[in-house]
């Protein structure tokens, strides 16, 4: 954040730093704050990683070809390096209108001591933007719909007991047919396994009970690439065997939890997905967080869907939902100008414009929701949050000629 304020500077952009719950923001205006108002937007923090799934350091910066691999590059610092160069070649230019540019560092966790801060600190100050231009996405896409965030504490007491039965250890890895979906957003169920959900069905087709469980569990959006797990299957006349029924009914739910179907309130070509991504012990307690996404802004609509499905076999286990960092989702018109400005501008950077809805979420929840325009946008890359992400140089000089050039159409249009 020293880096990117120095930088500003060094371009006369005037910066104001937020700090809530000592997560930094900067927040740097040209212009008077004269309408239209265009907001661009990036974040600089990044997710865990698990070193040994990385081919190459994922904390250096490693390049090879036209591609640079590292953890962020893609999601976001790149497209925090395209924003900076892009403010190059507009400081100079803004003639009419205001540019307002902001770098936060929580949107992983949900930005709510970033984005919603820096939100309302420019209503506050009459700042509201007109559009935001959130450089938070990849591919080249115009993103303009995006699903909301909440994730679904499930917790019941351990209760130990014993069986008769073979104990045995199984593992599952996660699997998938077309993309690594390492980010929790882009797991499409009937195409993607999910390995604690296929341990959950296999507790369900063996009858079969739960000693311990162990995984690569990283955090709630991030998808474990493995499970193993002891397990006991019952048998006549087999030695008694410890296991833990509050664990093994527990992981047996994650199955009907993972196949919810709340109300919405617009409807998403993603559907509704529920992952189960983090397991912790505390307290005696046995605790799994879902990640759940979905066209709704109603925490109430998904616990009850949730509560509706395993009520008949489960009645002992808690359910908390709780909105990630805050409710919204992004949903901007394709006709709206922001949108098909946009659009022009990629046609003439010879780019053929694609507007679409992308499974992960963003900042744009902060803005969407007051009918303010926003789109996420990135350059081309691949595995965001997962091992060896990485993105395609040529392309991010692409996205911040896309940021200066419909800046610039924004402001004087």
């Amino acid at each position: 954040m020293d880096f990117v304020e120095g930088l500003l500077n060094g371009l006369g952009i005037r910066t104001k730093t937020l700090i809530s719950n000592g997560y930094r923001s900067i927040i740097g205006v040209v212009g008077n704050g004269s309408e239209p108002r265009v907001l661009m937007m990036a974040h600089l923090d990044v997710v865990p990683f698990v070193r040994d799934e990385w081919r190459f350091d994922p904390l250096r910066l490693t390049i090879v070809g036209d591609v640079a691999y590292g953890r962020g590059v893609l999601d976001d610092k790149g497209n925090a390096a395209a924003v900076l160069k892009a403010l190059e070649g507009l400081v100079g230019e803004v003639n009419r209108g205001t540019l307002i540019v902001a770098f936060t560092t929580d949107e992983e966790v949900g930005g709510e001591n970033g984005a919603r801060v820096v939100r309302d600190y420019l209503l506050s100050n009459g700042l509201r933007p007109n559009y935001v231009i959130n450089a938070d996405g990849y591919g080249m896409v115009i993103i303009n719909r995006r699903r909301a965030i909440f994730n679904a504490a499930i917790r019941t007491k351990g209760l130990k007991a014993t069986v008769n039965g073979v104990r045995e250890v199984v593992r599952f890895k996660l699997d998938y047919k077309v993309r690594p979906p390492h980010h929790a957003a882009y797991f499409v169920p009937g195409v993607d396994s999910h390995p604690l959900i296929a341990l959950s069905q296999y507790l369900w087709v063996n009858n079969a009970y739960l000693a311990s469980i162990r995984g690569s569990f990283v955090k709630e959006n991030v998808t474990p690439t493995w499970v193993e797990a002891e397990v006991v299957k019952p048998c006549r006349g087999c030695p008694m065997q410890d296991v833990d029924l509050g664990l093994t009914n527990t992981v047996k739910a994650l199955l009907l939890l993972s196949r919810v179907n709340p109300k919405v309130k617009a409807q998403s070509i993603y559907g509704v997905t529920a992952t189960p991504n983090v397991y912790r012990f505390a307290d005696g307690f046995h605790e799994f967080v879902i990640n759940v996404r979905a066209m709704t802004d109603d925490p109430l609509a998904i616990r009850e869907a949730m509560m509706e499905a395993i009520q008949d076999y489960f009645q002992d286990i808690e359910v908390d939902v709780r909105a990630e960092g805050g409710v919204g989702y992004l949903n901007t018109p394709r006709d709206s100008k922001l949108v098909t400005t946009a659009m022009e501008v990629l046609r003439k950077l010879g780019v053929e414009p694609i507007v679409m809805e992308m499974a992960g979420a963003s900042d744009s929840k902060y803005f969407s929701p007051l009918g303010i325009e926003a789109i996420d946008f990135g350059p081309i890359g691949e595995n965001a949050h997962g091992p060896n992400e990485n993105v395609n140089i040529k392309s991010l000089e692409q996205t911040s000629k896309f940021y200066e050039d419909l800046t610039k159409e924004l402001l004087n249009g």
